[in-house]
């Protein structure tokens, strides 16, 4: 199964935020890179039917979403917010579980509660969760549905380590199972941990170089203002020996 964008533009305000995207992710870890402003967010909103094309078309395994009601494309496509909290509508963390089940009909994913952590926050406000609970309870509360397509933005904003350490495991069971996952980054640090089957570099909402993720070198990151391995290792340096 592929998610696909056909010759996509998105305006919004009079502006035009994406310019005629064409790209298509298949199963395994695909990573979404460019600096922030570049329109990675809308790129993901876009492909997850919460902002309609001003032209083109999103096709996931092969239907346009476009002629899906909501339902059919929350069964589909899961979409993690980049503000984890912006995704929160109840009382609980067990009834932000409850609430995509109860809306996919899925049966739900026992494992991905259980890799993620996020059973012993059942009882908890979402809203008053640490950064780092929030962003693993946002996740779970999407992938539960077992939807084959998952687009996260920027996942692994306020992790601490035992919550890079989740993310990663569930992320490479999807790639396992042939699930197709989308993850934006600003930077480039957690490129080899994650090991990604394809890379997309969008640079003022146009995309400038897609293909093998192997094949990126560090000066090409560079180049689209892109932060580094290095760029971060040479700047902590620098702080030690001031």
């Amino acid at each position: 199964m592929r998610l696909e964008l056909k010759e996509v533009t998105v305006v919004l305000n009079g502006k035009e935020i994406l310019k005629d995207l064409s790209v298509s992710f298949g199963p395994g870890i695909n990573v979404l890179l460019g600096e922030n402003s570049s329109g990675k967010t809308t790129m993901l909103k876009t492909m997850a039917g919460l902002i309609k094309p001003s032209r083109g078309r999103i096709l996931a395994d092969g239907k346009d979403i476009s002629s899906m009601g909501s339902k059919e494309r929350a069964k589909l496509i899961g979409y993690c917010w980049q503000n984890p909290y912006h995704g929160f509508f109840e009382e609980n963390v067990k009834r932000e579980i409850d609430f995509i089940l109860k809306n996919t009909g899925a049966k739900g994913r026992e494992d991905v509660l259980d890799i993620l952590g996020v059973k012993t926050l059942f009882e908890k406000s979402p809203f008053k969760l640490s950064g780092g609970e929030a962003r693993r309870v946002s996740i779970a509360s999407v992938a539960v549905a077992d939807q084959p397509f998952l687009l996260m933005d920027e996942p692994f904003n306020d992790m601490d380590l035992d919550g890079y350490r989740q993310l990663m495991v569930l992320m490479k069971k999807f790639r396992g199972e042939g699930k197709t996952v989308v993850v934006s980054l600003n930077n480039a640090l957690m490129l080899e941990a994650l090991s990604p089957d394809f890379a997309v570099i969008l640079k003022g909402g146009k995309i400038v170089r897609y293909g093998s993720a192997n094949e990126l070198k560090e000066e090409e990151l560079e180049r689209y203002n892109i932060v580094t391995r290095r760029a971060i290792v040479e700047s902590l340096g620098r702080g030690i020996e001031s």
